[in-house]
């Protein structure tokens, strides 16, 4: 039987907060006969908190679906400092160990960005096992950090990457993308073309089935007002300034209100705005795990996205709880330029604003507050298929399993 590996200190089981996509693929893949294993770390990024007890060991294998998780022991953080930097590294290293001590071989490694330390991990495992190794790009690190002003272009923490960067784009047998978008970047980089393969995120369409009726959800999350949810990271990077910016925009408007789901580095100082803001119409909720998504997104009346306007950032991006709100046939109010924008107008399952723009993104709450329930609910229903048709998880598998029988 032909082993993968996927190396993402991100991953995560439907229990927990976050992203399922490897999960989702790795399920897949068993399906159609591979062993897939995930490295992952055990500091969940959403909790920033340990969510296996390894017993202190180097890593703790668990079987969930046929897929073998591999949660690595790794140093916690709370805000971005050098405590997240140690987090990183830690992780590359112990994972790099727990490769090398798991008695197989694969035949294929799959190392996952965004941060590039782990997919070099990745990188040297396979050279030490004599496999094929896939880069997946998921952010432009670190032309992203450089362009959200996070550090300087001559930063030594920059040029470690722009090093690293380039080897894995020189070294890697395939790269995936997640947006087209960043093909421009690598193609300017020396990747050709043909070695890279675009595999956005999307979702597993029996994943977004609700074990609730919609009053019920409503009831139990104390949503009584037209509610715009966001869920996700709180991070420098989700610029949730702009849904501040927003609500106070709104303060007036009764029956508007925002909800915030979720955690990261950003969420203390978001709490403290909110408060000096005096907003009654926003409200902040602890992440939930990934299946309860579904409950909480079908009580919302609309979902909302957000990105802070950086050039490199956006044009990488795929973001996860997009392809959540269509699901689950929520229309869109999307803060996000490029590729992202362009989805929701061409298909008309939302409406669009400038990134960090808080009075356009309130504008267009009301637009959307004021359509008929009936316009709401075709939005949605056009979303809702475009995902079906055009970013069901399975059907992406595909793509995945077509690049590693070629790879293999």
């Amino acid at each position: 039987m032909r082993e993968i590996w996927f190396i993402n200190q991100y991953a995560i089981a439907p229990d927990l907060p976050g992203s399922t996509r490897h999960y989702d693929f790795g399920v897949e893949l068993v399906k159609a006969g591979y062993s897939v294993r995930i490295f992952a770390s055990n500091v969940n990024l959403s909790l920033r908190k340990h969510i296996r007890d390894l017993h202190g060991k180097l890593w703790l294998e668990e079987q969930i679906d046929g897929v073998l998780f591999e949660w690595v022991r790794t140093s916690t953080y709370q805000r971005n400092n050098w405590r997240r930097a140690l987090n990183m590294f830690n992780f590359s290293w112990n994972v790099y160990l727990a490769g090398l001590r798991q008695g197989a071989r694969p035949d294929l490694i799959v190392g996952s960005s965004p941060h590039l330390f782990a997919a070099l991990a990745g990188y040297r495992l396979a050279r030490r096992l004599n496999c094929a190794f896939i880069f997946e790009v998921r952010d432009l690190w670190p032309q992203a950090l450089i362009d959200m002003n996070a550090f300087s272009a001559g930063h030594p923490m920059v040029c470690l990457m722009r090093y690293v960067e380039q080897q894995l784009y020189r070294n890697a047998d395939h790269i995936i993308v997640l947006a087209e978008g960043s093909i421009p970047y690598l193609k300017q980089r020396g990747v050709i073309e043909e070695h890279i393969s675009y595999i956005p995120n999307g979702v597993h369409p029996e994943h977004f089935i609700s074990r609730r009726t919609r009053e019920e959800s409503r009831r139990l999350y104390g949503f009584e007002r037209f509610t715009v949810v966001y869920t996700g990271a709180h991070g420098p990077a989700n610029a949730l300034h702009t849904i501040l910016d927003a609500a106070n925009e709104l303060k007036e408007e009764s029956a508007i209100e925002f909800i915030l789901i979720g955690d990261g580095p950003s969420k203390l100082s978001l709490q403290a705005q909110a408060r000096e803001m005096k907003l009654k119409n926003l409200r902040f909720m602890n992440p939930v795990p990934k299946n309860n998504i579904p409950d909480l997104l079908f009580a919302a009346d609309a979902a909302v996205i957000a990105l802070k306007d950086a050039k490199a950032f956006y044009k990488a991006v795929s973001p996860n709880k997009l392809y959540d709100y269509l699901a689950s046939a929520k229309p869109v109010l999307c803060a996000v330029p490029g590729e992202v924008a362009r989805m929701v107008e061409r298909y008309e399952c939302g409406l669009t604003s400038p990134p960090e723009d808080g009075q356009a993104l309130a504008k267009q709450v009301c637009s959307l507050a004021a359509m008929s329930k009936e316009e709401r609910n075709n939005m949605g229903a056009r979303g809702q298929k475009l995902v079906l048709e055009q970013f069901s998880r399975p059907k992406l598998a595909r793509r995945i399993i077509e690049v590693a029988d070629n790879k293999i």
